[in-house]
C-alpha cells in the first residue's frame, strides 16, 4: 500500500508536490483566472485597434456609400463634354420642379426624394425598364446615386431599339433604369450625371463605353433599391 501511495505521489509536477488537493485546485483557478484575464484584454486591445483603423479610414476617405464603398465622384473627364450643373436640391414630391432644365432628359438638377410621389413611384425609383415615361424629378435622383439612364423616343413603335437597349442592361439592373421619354431630340438618350450620349440607333461600342466611364459616377452612388 505505501509503494502505491508513494507512486501517486510522484504522478504530481514537481511544482505541486507537498500540496494538498484545496491548494491544487486554488492554483488551478488562479491560473484560470489569470488566463481570462490575458484573453479579455487581448480582444479589448483588438477592439480598439480596429477601432482606430476604422476611424482613422473615415477621415482619410470620408466619401462613402451607403454599402461601405468609397464613392468616386463626378467623372469629369472623359470623352464626353461635362454637362452643366444644375444643382441636386430636392423639391416637394407633390409638385413639379417649376425650373428648367440645362439638359433633355436632365442630367443634374432639382429632384423629388421620397418613398411616394405624385406619379405613384418612389423617387429614386427602383432599377430596372419600365414600359411608361418616367419625369426628370425623379430620374435625376437616380442619376445622383450613380445611375445610367437608357431613353427612347419613336415616332412609331420601335421595338428593334427597345430589344437594344434592354440587351445591354445586365441581368442585374442595379445602376440601370430604362424608359421612354417623349420629346428627345434623337431617338436614343443615354444619361449619367453630367453627361448624356444622343444616338439615332444602338451603337452597342459607343454605349458601353459611355457606360464604363460614367456609370456609379455620382455625388450619392448607391447600387441597391433605396425603397
Amino acid at each position: 500500500m505505501a509503494s502505491d501511495k508513494q507512486r501517486k505521489a510522484t504522478t504530481r509536477p514537481a511544482s505541486r508536490r507537498g500540496m494538498t488537493r484545496g491548494q491544487i485546485r486554488e492554483e488551478r483557478r488562479g491560473r484560470s483566472r489569470t488566463r481570462q484575464r490575458r484573453k479579455r484584454s487581448l480582444l479589448m486591445f483588438g477592439g480598439t485597434i480596429f477601432a482606430i483603423i476604422f476611424i482613422a479610414a473615415l477621415v482619410v476617405s470620408p466619401d462613402w456609400n451607403r454599402e461601405g464603398a468609397a464613392v468616386k465622384g463626378v467623372n469629369t473627364g472623359g470623352h464626353i463634354e461635362l454637362d452643366p450643373d444644375d444643382g441636386r436640391g430636392h423639391i416637394d414630391v407633390n409638385a413639379p420642379y417649376s425650373g428648367t432644365y440645362s439638359v433633355v432628359p436632365a442630367t443634374s438638377g432639382p429632384h423629388w426624394a421620397g418613398a411616394t410621389t405624385s406619379v405613384g413611384i418612389p423617387s429614386p425609383a427602383r432599377w430596372g425598364m419600365y414600359t411608361g415615361v418616367l419625369p426628370d424629378e425623379v430620374l435625376v435622383h437616380n442619376l445622383e446615386h450613380g445611375g445610367i439612364g437608357l431613353h427612347y423616343d419613336c415616332e412609331t413603335e420601335c421595338p428593334e431599339i427597345v430589344k437594344g437597349l434592354n440587351d445591354i442592361i445586365p441581368r442585374d439592373p442595379s445602376q440601370f433604369i430604362m424608359s421612354a421619354y417623349p420629346g428627345l431630340p434623337s431617338k436614343i438618350a443615354i444619361t449619367a450625371w453630367r453627361h448624356h450620349l444622343y444616338l439615332d440607333e444602338v451603337d452597342v461600342e459607343e454605349i458601353i463605353r459611355f457606360i464604363t466611364e460614367y456609370q456609379d459616377r455620382a455625388p450619392e452612388s448607391f447600387q441597391q433599391n433605396q425603397y
